[in-house]
């Protein structure tokens, strides 16, 4: 398991894409386009050519399947490199739509599920995704799976047989932070909506409950899907030659800075995320601490295949992974680590910190309706309402009728920043910028806004200490932002930039 483990990009498309390529979203982004908020700034013909994906199939022989959420703009036909494909944009979680191809029993093009409880969305995901590897396995052919289902996000409806289940042992609430329900005065020196969000009111704050326990209810079917596809790669006898990733491709806000639901803030709730990993070579239980991001997948399953590819900023954290050879590693995963440095070394050079980037997308506001107001016809249909059972404690888009709205982030969400972590340095630097990707390109030239936390003390990110760090702290701290929001490919290694700098206030 990481313990270090981070987003680049805190809001879904762009993260996954990140993912997909192995390229930090400077290397990824466009200015203007269709779709939701302009497919979330991706230029996606950066991306459906250069998935690790396309070449792990072409460079690697793999046979490789896509199921589940993909990106959320879709291409119009299925991208270079993958055999098996149903996959959408999230979709919904009652009769889910999927484009299809090469999925036995369906035909290709795109298939729309009945609400019937068993097409519930990660049901479909899952048991396609296993008769898939069933199917493969016979051929003797290496695989590569990537399954994504839709939970935890909005609205996060369970599966009717999930609805009401509750272990006794789960807490009763979400966990109510210092910053949860943050006061002004708290809250003053913080960008954008972040400073005026009001208050969570009673109704607010059920709602806020209601969906902290239905994303959990959600993921009790992923936890099926994982132990069914770990059991399948059992029964198949390939176990000790598959390795198991499991990750998410953003954090989460619960009421956290007054904010009902969602993410793409620069916070650590919203970055953070889990990794693990099982598979040859992996101890059980074991750990490491070096940082890293999503955009260092893709270079770690390739390298595991014995394959790598120029075009990736991050890098391979196999060495990190593999701390127990057992004399059972692929041949392929060997050579790899045989290219890189001991792990000693490796691990000696390793970066330090961490680079976010982010765009604004939307005001995204979640207007909390009243108690009874519905807005949903859960289990025949995705439900914006944290009370499934009567549909009731619900939510909805600003329409200009409601009373009581929460903005996820405004137009002063667009920011680069840095992640330390490294002995006494825990800190967070963000940069901010004013304005709208999807109308003029954001380069952070004109930064109007800084944030900087000591998070050993301040954990919960409320007080901005920008004016109190030294100028010249603020122009390292810049220019170590323009190195890495400029880098691309082996450029991307701040081991190359120079010395770096410890804050001491």
């Amino acid at each position: 398991m990481a313990t270090n483990w981070y987003i680049h990009t805190p809001i879904c498309s762009p993260s996954r894409s990140e993912l997909l390529t192995g390229r930090y979203f400077h290397n990824l982004k466009r200015t203007g386009g269709p779709g939701y908020c302009a497919g979330m700034h991706v230029n996606y013909s950066k991306v459906h050519p250069n998935t690790f994906g396309r070449i792990l199939k072409e460079q690697g022989g793999y046979a490789t399947g896509m199921f589940g959420k993909y990106v959320n703009e879709m291409p119009s036909t299925v991208p270079p490199g993958w055999d098996a494909w149903l996959a959408n944009g999230g979709g919904d979680y009652i009769a889910p739509l999927f484009q299809t191809k090469g999925i036995s029993g369906l035909p290709d093009g795109a298939v729309k599920f009945s609400s019937d409880p068993s097409n519930y969305t990660t049901a479909v995901v899952g048991n396609r995704s296993i008769a898939w590897i069933k199917e493969v396995a016979r051929t003797g052919r290496p695989f590569l799976a990537y399954i994504a289902p839709k939970a935890a996000h909005e609205p996060f409806n369970p599966a009717p047989w999930y609805q009401h289940h509750w272990d006794p042992s789960w807490p009763d609430h979400e966990p109510i932070t210092e910053n949860w329900n943050a006061s002004f005065e708290s809250r003053k020196g913080h960008h954008g909506n972040i400073a005026t969000e009001p208050l969570i009111t009673k109704e607010a704050s059920s709602v806020i409950t209601g969906i902290f326990k239905n994303r959990w209810r959600t993921l009790m079917s992923v936890d099926d899907v994982i132990a069914d596809v770990i059991d399948t790669v059992s029964v198949l006898g390939l176990s000790e030659h598959t390795y198991f990733f499991f990750s998410s491709d953003h954090g989460f806000q619960l009421g956290q800075f007054n904010i009902p639901m969602d993410k793409r803030h620069v916070y650590e709730w919203d970055t953070k995320i889990h990794l693990l990993a099982r598979g040859p070579g992996i101890s059980a239980g074991s750990t490491f601490h070096e940082l890293g991001t999503q955009v260092d997948i893709a270079p770690t399953l390739l390298g595991l295949a014995g394959l790598s590819s120029e075009l990736h900023d991050g890098k391979s954290i196999a060495p990190f992974l593999l701390q127990n050879d057992g004399g059972n590693l692929l041949e392929s995963t060997r050579l790899h680590l045989d290219s890189l440095p001991d792990v000693a070394s490796y691990r000696s050079t390793w970066r330090k910190e961490l680079f976010f980037e982010a765009y604004y997308c939307s005001h995204n506001f979640k207007c909390i309706l009243g108690p009874t107001q519905q807005s949903g016809n859960y289990p025949h249909a995705d439900s914006l309402c944290a009370d499934l059972e009567k549909n009731e404690l619900c939510w909805a888009e600003k329409t200009g009728n409601e009373s009581m709205c929460y903005m996820t982030e405004d137009l002063t969400n667009n920011f680069i920043a840095l992640r330390q972590i490294d002995g006494t340095r825990n800190n967070l630097y963000a940069e901010f910028h004013t304005g709208n990707q999807a109308v003029q390109n954001i380069d952070f030239q004109r930064v109007d806004f800084v944030e900087y936390y000591d998070l050993s003390r301040d954990p919960w990110q409320q007080h901005n200490l920008a004016d109190k760090i030294p100028s010249e702290a603020h122009a390292w701290f810049s220019k170590r932002l323009r190195n890495w929001y400029e880098c691309s490919g082996p450029t991307c290694d701040p081991a190359a930039w120079g010395a770096e700098f410890i804050v001491n206030i």
